[in-house]
């Protein structure tokens, strides 16, 4: 399958110090949605802001539709308008003295080339039936809801068919039961016009809906680039697995490492086996990550079977959360169902090998 997008060692600085983006490399097949994750001022936004061509690279290069747009030492760099992209930002960005219609309708207008043929009526009308806003063609914009406005965003980015599509965080103003709403929907009308996407956010919700694969971003680095399933299920290192919601740490020593498995020696409670993608050896420092709805409370299983005590339990209608005493640390455990199973006191739990991911111990400064 050729490549929509493609991007090589790209590097972008602002100063002297960390790069923004440093030497980031993927590609989006065509058709394909790759969505990237990360905190506040991980090199997200930057990277797509530089495929947009609203930031001029460092170092790299930047190819979409086999064409390169974009390399440093050749000294080529091809202005946005000419990228055959489209772009929705997070403000709805559109033009208030207009109509839905004449919003929608502007690129084609005005536009050097757009794909496909037909008239402008046509392709106006069969895009905004596309995006839920068939009979909205001739309201003045403004009098749109948010969620609607961000609609006529969308629909006047895909219009003219680009190659590319740039989203940039584009439910994050919408409140969160439209977000849920719009973001379900936004997939479903991506997939339906075999849309390439490139999409950015910090909502790791969002990206396991929308992405048919996930880049995890820190500091400027590309950490994981993987389908959903694998991101939440094998995450690479450390920091991915608190970032997608691995939030409890379990704290020991590497006794002994054959092929994925570890055995980690975790002091006064024992000893635990636990999935490492890192090549830990005997005697290393160790963090094993594990996510709440993943420990087992009130079971013995065959490995990593232990005794813990209920301190604190936390009723939330579908589900309850619990605070569990182990070995001197406290574990979080989501149990679903609309009652409270256990109450304060001893319990067993057990922790599935394959559920308990170990990392080499960094400090926690490599985890926030």
């Amino acid at each position: 399958m050729s490549s929509a997008l493609l991007i090589e060692d790209l590097v972008k600085r602002f100063a002297a110090g960390k790069p923004a983006v440093d030497g980031v490399n993927f590609d989006v097949p065509a058709g394909e949605i790759v969505v990237l994750l990360g905190p506040s001022g991980c090199g997200k936004t930057t990277t797509l802001r530089c495929v947009a061509g609203l930031e001029h690279p460092t170092g790299g290069r930047i190819s979409i539709g086999g064409r390169v747009v974009s390399e440093p030492e050749r000294n080529l760099l091809v202005s946005p308008r000419e990228r055959d992209i489209g772009m929705v930002f997070q403000s709805y960005a559109v033009w208030p003295h207009m109509t839905v219609k004449q919003n929608v309708a502007y690129p084609l207008k005005h536009r050097r080339s757009s794909n496909g043929s037909g008239n402008v009526d046509t392709k106006v009308r069969e895009t905004l039936e596309l995006v839920g806003l068939g009979d909205y063609a001739e309201r003045p914009v403004t009098s749109l809801s948010g969620g609607q406005m961000q609609r006529v965003a969308l629909a006047r980015s895909l219009v003219y068919r680009p190659q590319l599509l740039l989203l940039d965080e584009p439910l994050s103003n919408l409140d969160a039961k439209l977000r849920i709403r719009l973001r379900d929907e936004l997939r479903r009308i991506l997939k339906q016009t075999g849309m390439t996407g490139l999409y950015v956010t910090h909502d790791q919700a969002e990206a396991v809906v929308l992405g048919d694969r996930i880049g995890v971003m820190r500091e400027g680095k590309l950490l994981q680039m993987a389908p959903p399933g694998e991101i939440y299920n094998r995450p690479a290192d450390s920091f991915v697995a608190n970032f997608t919601g691995a939030s409890n740490v379990l704290l020991g020593k590497v006794l002994e490492r054959k092929g994925e498995r570890a055995t980690i020696d975790l002091g006064q409670v024992g000893r635990i086996e636990a999935w490492t993608p890192q090549p830990l050896a005997a005697g290393d420092r160790a963090r094993v990550a594990l996510r709440a709805e993943n420990i087992r409370l009130g079971e013995r299983g065959p490995a990593n079977s232990f005794t813990g005590r209920v301190v604190e339990r936390r009723y939330q209608g579908m589900q309850t959360v619990y605070d569990v005493e182990f070995g001197g640390q406290k574990l979080e455990v989501l149990e679903l169902g609309t009652a409270a199973r256990h109450q304060d006191g001893e319990v067993a739990l057990t922790l599935p090998p394959d559920t308990c991911w170990a990392y080499r111990d960094e400090g926690q400064s490599a985890i926030d």
